[in-house]
């Protein structure tokens, strides 16, 4: 730990500097209002950039969307609605350089900073870079599919250090897994929350 302090400057004011700047740098800008091709519908999203702090050089982008009471019986069948974080696009510069890591490590941070128990999934394609589909990355990075078969195919590829067949390689629902049984229940809303405390008041 490092202190600066300046002789016409009070040691209350003296400031503290980590000793190493972090690898990657990520800077967010929220609530970015984007179109879904899909279904012609606006969303509100999550754009987040990153920087190589050793080289200074732009290191990728994801953007994310925060889905609220939604239906995920297929990944979450104990739930009736979860709010979960959706990974809509996810794209770095250069692979094996740790920028991809350091994304869903962020993403998972985000699921549980906005209330989403760890919840974060999305459908991984082959539209970016048809050559090298990015399923076994995320299969690596603890991702999975509810497809037991795909999963077999993708610990094969991982294990044998093989490429992924293209006709396994089509868009793909992955999520990371997380204990449903220590999940917290559906929180109640911030107006029922203060109706009721108001209720209580009153009598």
């Amino acid at each position: 730990m490092i202190r600066i302090i300046s002789p016409k400057t009070p040691s209350i004011l003296s400031r503290h500097f980590p000793q190493e700047m972090p690898k990657y740098l990520i800077y967010t800008k929220r609530d970015v209002n984007l179109l879904d091709l899909t279904s012609m519908k606006s969303f509100k999203a999550d754009i987040s950039r990153m920087a190589d702090t050793e080289t200074g050089e732009y290191a990728g982008e994801m953007i994310t969307r925060t889905m609220r009471d939604v239906k995920l019986h297929e990944i979450y069948p104990k739930q009736k609605k979860v709010d979960a974080l959706k990974i809509e696009r996810l794209i770095v510069e250069n692979k094996r350089q740790g920028y991809g890591s350091a994304f869903l490590r962020f993403a998972q941070a985000e699921s549980e900073r906005k209330g989403c128990g760890g919840k974060v999934f999305l459908v991984a394609s082959r539209i970016y870079d048809p050559k090298h589909p990015c399923h076994i990355f995320y299969k690596k990075q603890g991702y999975t599919s509810t497809d037991s078969y795909i999963n077999h195919i993708l610990d094969k590829c991982i294990k044998n250090h093989t490429k992924l067949d293209p006709e396994y390689a089509d868009n793909l629902l992955m999520f990371r897994p997380v204990d449903e049984t220590k999940q917290p229940q559906h929180q109640e809303s911030r107006l029922l929350k203060f109706l009721k405390k108001l209720f209580n008041i009153v009598t």
